[in-house]
């Protein structure tokens, strides 16, 4: 990405030599004094007096600069680096938005990069992993300056900074991979600082020419529905690297799909499903759909009258509706409140349920009413269904029973609609 000079700008902020370089460099080369984002996680004994250097260093140089306080009871178990990074980048986020900056910088530099890839490596990550690529609306300006580049600039520039005593400790896997890494790696390959830079850059090319395939790949075969993702069957499926592909796009969603159950899902037949944290997707006639994970609702809700219909976990309204303007069409569905008194059970069906649908003859069990609909199968176990008097009247969403139509002699009936 292009930086334009004298562009609105933030920089997260820590005061270490990386972050005050930077505040320096994008004002030296580009004329942007960056706004100063800075995070006391409130985790080591020196983090206040982090604070207190980082608002003096800003009124020094003339900086505008802004302070989170992190709590870190709030991190429930998660790892701290993970829950930090979490917060940070959320809160960079939040702020450019509301201070309508252009850019959002981080200081990460090659020997970071380098870090970065090396711990990953270790833990088996994918070709995204290695390259770092989790947060592309974030600019790098240094990432190609190793940290002999950063301590130069700042020696020429008469730069003082604050030493982060955390970079020294061995508790952390990043500072265990900085410190003692790369004696053992000088010995092995003296020549690895240079390699595997260029190793990083290969990949980060991979990456690019990945990310275009697949741009080209959502454009021909991918479609949005609400809150669905359809990708549709072609040619594709039957290319050795199907897996690969469909497993690469799904991790665009979400990164909690497994390649293994991707292949299932893929060689599988209609209905096989397979989870990722927040999406599932699942193999239906025509296309795979990507979809929202939902749990199944237990609940059963009793409706006594207008006032219950509230206490659902959709929205559901039946309109009281005049005989003479009630018109009959597939669009939409009307209920004779004479067939159906209150109170009502609404719940979602069950095996064994069955109902007589408008429209065809004798009783049908709800399972095949909704496979010859072709409900795809993660949608299909969502459906609820309403009952009077233990009898099923009306699936909800797709048709009514027999007995409940409007007959001759009654003069209103309700326009029932659902949103799920």
């Amino acid at each position: 990405m292009t930086i334009i000079p004298g562009s609105k700008a933030i920089l997260g902020f820590s005061g270490g030599i990386d972050s005050v370089v930077l505040s320096h460099w994008l004002l030296k080369r580009y004329n942007i004094r960056p706004y100063l984002l800075h995070v006391n996680y409130g985790l080591r004994e020196e983090a206040d007096e982090d604070e207190r250097w980082c608002r003096w260093f800003a009124g020094e140089h003339r900086f505008e600069i802004e302070v989170l306080h992190a709590d870190p009871k709030r991190r429930k178990g998660e790892n701290i680096q993970n829950w930090a990074r979490k917060l940070r980048y959320h809160w960079f986020a939040e702020r450019a938005q509301a201070l309508g900056a252009e850019y959002i910088f981080t200081a990460h530099h090659l020997d970071d990069r380098k870090e970065t890839f090396l711990m990953n490596a270790l833990r088996g990550a994918g070709l995204t992993g290695l390259t770092g690529m989790s947060h592309p609306h974030i600019l790098r300006p240094m990432a190609q300056m190793s940290k002999a580049d950063i301590l130069a600039f700042a020696e020429e520039n008469q730069i003082t900074w604050r030493e982060d005593a955390s970079n020294h400790t061995l508790k952390y896997t990043r500072n265990k991979v900085r410190n003692l890494l790369p004696e053992v790696l000088d010995e092995v390959e003296p020549r690895w600082h240079g390699g595997l830079a260029k190793t990083i850059d290969n990949l980060v090319r991979d990456r690019d020419l990945l990310e275009g395939m697949l741009d080209e790949f959502e454009q021909n075969h991918v479609r949005e529905l609400d809150d669905e993702v359809y990708i549709d069957f072609g040619n594709w499926i039957e290319q050795p690297y199907a897996q690969t592909l469909l497993y690469r796009y799904c991790l665009r969603w979400d990164l909690g799909f497994s390649y293994e159950e991707c292949g299932h899902v893929l060689m599988g037949d209609s209905g096989q499903l397979t989870s990722g944290r927040q999406k599932i997707l699942v193999k239906d006639r025509t296309a795979f759909i990507l979809a929202p994970k939902k749990e199944l609702d237990p609940n059963t809700y009793t409706i006594h009258g207008p006032e219950d219909l509230s206490n659902l976990p959709f929205v559901l309204t039946l309109r009281p509706t005049p005989r003479a303007q009630i018109v009959f069409d597939d669009d939409h569905e009307w209920i004779s409140p004479m067939a159906v008194p209150y109170p009502w059970t609404i719940r979602v069906w069950k095996p064994g349920d069955s109902f007589s649908p408008l429209g065809m003859k004798g009783s049908k069990k709800v399972a095949d009413f909704l496979n010859d609909l072709r409900i795809p199968r993660h949608r299909k176990k969502h459906i609820y269904v309403a009952l009077h008097n233990d009898e099923i009247f009306w699936v909800l969403g797709y048709r009514i029973a027999a007995h409940v139509k409007v007959a001759e002699g009654d003069d209103m009936a309700y326009l029932a609609t659902c949103k799920f």
